[in-house]
């Protein structure tokens, strides 16, 4: 009889709750520490995927520093305790949103930034490919509207007169054109009119 649990080995055990995760396509994947290992269930032997994670520079919007957060007086405020770079929180999207019609995995670290990664299609590797950083668009996106509230005004252009339809522009333009620009050997996707 064939034993019910397989074993794989990972570089450290998870340590958060949202540390494992589950895709529909049937990738699993395990952040410990600074890394990230995608398995693959039906081949726990074979090959895995890596995500891995390098320090951030924290954005500009805070009045303590990093080194300073390590200081006895505010230790107590720091909610991680890790110097190094280390997920937090991992999450699959649904299926057919990376280019090979799979599942893109959203990374979360301590230093609060969240970055999305589809797995190496083109490329010899087993480190998966950065997408998009999200934190960097969000950030882009409030220096762009200088922290206040937002309208939405600059985001959508006058309603075409032929059609009646208002276009979107900016930051979900962003996005999509790094989900598809780079990734090679796609076709560059068209800006409606």
């Amino acid at each position: 009889m064939a034993p019910q649990y397989q074993a794989a080995t990972l570089i450290a055990s998870p340590s958060y709750p949202s540390a494992i995760a589950w895709s529909s396509d049937n990738l699993v994947a395990v952040a410990s520490g600074h890394i990230v290992t995608i398995l693959n269930p039906s081949a726990l032997d074979g090959p895995r995927g890596l995500v891995g994670l390098c320090r951030s520079d924290p954005f500009p919007i805070g009045l303590v520093n990093r080194e300073d957060l390590l200081e006895p007086c505010l230790l107590s405020t720091s909610l991680a305790r890790e110097t190094e770079p280390c997920a937090r929180s991992i999450s699959w999207s649904q299926q057919g949103f990376a280019p090979n019609s799979g599942c893109l995995l959203a990374v979360c670290t301590m230093d609060g930034h969240v970055k999305l990664y589809r797995s190496p299609i083109w490329e010899l590797c087993d480190e998966w490919v950065e997408v998009a950083d999200i934190s960097q668009l969000l950030f882009n996106y409030y220096k762009l509207i200088n922290f206040g509230e937002d309208n939405g005004s600059h985001l959508t252009s006058l309603k075409n007169t032929n059609t009646g339809e208002t276009e979107v522009l900016g930051s979900a333009y962003e996005l999509q054109e790094s989900l598809y620009f780079r990734c090679p050997g796609q076709r560059k996707l068209k800006r409606s009119r």
